[in-house]
């Protein structure tokens, strides 16, 4: 289970964002974020121009370690990252390794780094719930906005997919 949030959150946080079928296909696609809302150049909603890579790739792995560390020190999800916590600080800094890799690639940032597997594959079985889904996006967001980015960049360039009933089901109830 400490697997499930992370996985969940990371891919919601800074992949939400008009990836397409090559986000969750996993292997590292190359469906990055490039156009609607959030994509690169893409503008949101409200006129926000988004270009994630440009604008905030570099900060992917400091995204990345914050939202563990919060994760794994919150009441609520503290018991599910207690495993990879217990693992070790290898097994930690690995974890985040391999999600800011699969970040930076559904993004086209990178490409081919990524070598886990797709989104589906990791979560079938965590039975992640809708409550636990939202509140995990919730710590993502703030994390982001703890970080200086903009509010409205968090709902026009992170947020859209994350209302996608779609998009939420390769997490929720798997």
């Amino acid at each position: 289970m400490a697997l499930k949030f992370l996985s969940c959150a990371l891919f919601a946080a800074f992949v939400a964002v008009g990836c397409g079928d090559d986000s969750t296909s996993g292997g590292g696609g190359t469906g990055g974020a490039t156009g609607g809302a959030g994509g690169e150049g893409g503008t949101g909603g409200s006129g926000v121009q988004c270009d994630v890579c440009t604008d905030y790739g570099a900060a992917v792995p400091a995204a990345v370690d914050e939202i563990v560390n919060r994760a794994a020190t919150d009441p609520q999800f503290e018991a599910d990252f207690a495993p990879l916590v217990m693992a070790g600080d290898a097994a930690v800094t690995a974890f985040k390794a391999s999600l800011t890799a699969f970040v930076s690639d559904a993004y086209g940032c990178t490409t081919g780094t990524y070598e886990g597997p797709s989104m589906v594959e990791a979560h079938t079985g965590l039975d992640i719930t809708q409550e636990e889904y939202d509140a995990f996006v919730g710590l993502i967001a703030g994390v982001l906005a703890d970080a200086g980015v903009p509010d409205d960049y968090i709902g026009e360039c992170f947020a859209p997919a994350l209302t996608d009933p779609t998009f939420a089901a390769d997490f929720i109830g798997k």
